[in-house]
């Protein structure tokens, strides 16, 4: 739990109250909003996790992307997690090898403050099988990076990775136009962030399979409910 003396006060008053909102299983959440009310989110717990029942394809599912956004907002708090994995075989010892989770809940600092029900959507990263590198967009002179000895000075950067058909993300680290575009539309994405697509949803974990219980995620939300808005509290 994160507190303030502030927010101290007020719990003792009852105007607030800690809550942790558990999610698994599936690919979307909502966690909801008090009427008048409003939510200040403060610590995430994430339980690492893969899909799949056979090695290659747990090996190419322990990488997923945690988008948390209001209610018809469109601004995002992303994160993205590449879960550690350890190999091991079937107890039977005539089993092909395993793939589990070799790392405990992770705890996550954060703070963003919502009016509205919170959205929560998980998707598996898509397999960099198909990807490639290559140079389809230089950037343009106003948006090189610093120079030399903090950036490539002159030198246009040329990095560009295909992750799928449409989607590309340049390793630039901010926003700034590229040549002959700008920053805009599909297929042109300054920062990593995917796209959340039918085939990229959380799987329903393999009845049979021996590694099931890691197949899922479990992920803890711990917020502050507030049942006043928050120009009362910033009056308090």
């Amino acid at each position: 739990m994160i507190t303030s003396p502030k927010i101290e006060e007020l719990a003792f008053k009852g105007v607030c109250k800690w809550k942790v909102f558990w999610i698994g299983y599936n690919s979307v959440a909502t966690i909801p909003c008090p009427n008048g009310g409003f939510l200040l989110l403060r610590n995430i717990t994430w339980s690492p996790f893969t899909q799949g029942n056979t090695r290659n394809i747990q090996l190419l599912n322990c990488a997923h992307q945690l988008s948390i956004v209001e209610q018809g907002s469109k601004e995002e708090l992303i994160y993205l997690f590449r879960d550690p994995l350890a190999q091991i075989t079937e107890v039977n010892g005539i089993g092909a090898a395993h793939s589990i989770p070799s790392t405990a809940q992770q705890n996550i600092e954060t703070w963003a403050v919502y009016k509205q029900n919170i959205n929560i959507d998980i998707l598996t990263i898509p397999t960099v099988d198909p990807a490639n590198f290559g140079a389809a967009a230089a950037l343009n002179p106003i948006g090189q990076e610093r120079t030399i000895p903090l950036g490539y000075g002159a030198t246009p950067l040329l990095s560009n990775y295909l992750i799928a058909a449409g989607e590309n993300y340049y390793s630039t680290g901010q926003k700034r136009p590229f040549l002959g575009i700008a920053f805009a539309g599909a297929g042109i994405k300054d920062n990593l962030r995917y796209d959340y697509r039918l085939a990229r949803q959380i799987q329903l974990p393999g009845a049979t399979d021996i590694d099931r219980q890691y197949q899922f995620p479990i992920i803890g939300f711990g917020y502050w409910e507030f049942s006043i808005p928050v120009s009362e509290y910033l009056n308090q």
